[in-house]
């Protein structure tokens, strides 16, 4: 039996570079859903139906219009603006070339070398709404403009990403669109809702709540996570899986066992090579960089 029940202790399965290793890895930050509380969000598109892949288009709905002051976009979690771009007053339906010279976007650098982009958001509601500049840190929950379809849209959404870059002492971004090269994508993995990540066709509610969605876990039945699967338990207590009882991640899946006590893994658990997993001690709360937002 393996018990893994230090502060922010880690085990890591991520195998060699196998043709079924998982196409996006799981972030290694915590999020939140990135509207603000209380907005029911709609899952448009998620990593693997974007096109390209990789992105999500997440939209608000219950309180009427968009392009309006109905959906905050807010930070995901705690960070610094890199790079806004909020001067276009282009919708998507009157675009009919080189849209995406007319995306309005935000870029925030958060703890652990990732960066979220929010894409399409109303004219200066970042600069002028918000009053936010390039440089100012943020905290999970602050509010960064409004959902609109400003460039490259189809009808008002909020295009939202996480990405890590592979050279973080040069980061490529462009200028027009705000597009982010040499770079992996990761799926977010997100706090407050049951699964802990977005699917398309999802519905959640946003909430900045710091709470894990369970006390303790007990994971007891036998369960196998495929190619492209994904599995994530966060828990304040404990994850336990129980002897004979299998609990396989096949190559190409993606998991998370995140407990603040202990995470228990038995024999009849197996991460195969080319699966990426990972066992983690520590807070379910959206992950701050230092200081400022604890």
């Amino acid at each position: 039996m393996l018990r893994i029940n230090s502060f922010l202790a880690v085990l890591s399965f991520s195998a060699l570079q196998l043709a079924g290793q998982p196409q996006f890895e799981l972030s290694r930050n915590v999020y939140r859903v990135p509207y603000s509380n209380g907005i029911t969000v709609t899952v448009n598109n998620d990593h693997y139906t974007h096109d390209p892949l990789g992105r999500y288009d997440l939209k608000g709905s219950g309180f009427g219009g968009s392009c309006g002051v109905a959906y905050p976009i807010v930070a995901a979690a705690e960070g610094i603006i890199r790079r806004i771009v909020d001067n276009n007053n282009v919708h998507g339906p009157d675009c009919s070339s080189n849209c995406t010279q007319y995306n309005n976007y935000v870029w925030i650098e958060h703890a652990n070398g990732e960066w979220t982009k929010y894409s399409h958001m109303k004219y200066q509601s970042t600069t002028i709404d918000a009053g936010l500049s390039v440089g100012d840190q943020v905290c999970a929950g602050t509010f960064l403009g409004y959902e609109c379809d400003i460039g490259q849209a189809t009808g008002p959404h909020l295009h939202f990403e996480v990405r890590h870059p592979n050279d973080t002492a040069n980061v490529q971004i462009s200028t027009s669109g705000g597009f982010m090269s040499d770079a992996d994508h990761r799926i977010p993995v997100i706090n407050t809702i049951s699964k802990h990540y977005l699917s398309d066709g999802d519905s959640w509610t946003a909430s900045g709540s710091t709470a894990c969605t369970s006390t303790d876990i007990a994971l007891i039945l036998a369960t196998t996570i495929s190619n492209n699967g994904i599995r994530a338990y966060m828990a304040s207590g404990t994850i336990t899986t129980f002897a004979g009882i299998g609990f396989t991640f096949q190559n190409g899946s993606n998991g998370l066992f995140q407990a603040g006590g202990s995470v228990t893994l038995s024999p009849g658990f197996t991460a195969s090579a080319g699966s990426y997993f990972e066992a983690k001690i520590g807070s379910c709360a959206t992950t701050n960089m230092v200081g400022a937002c604890n």
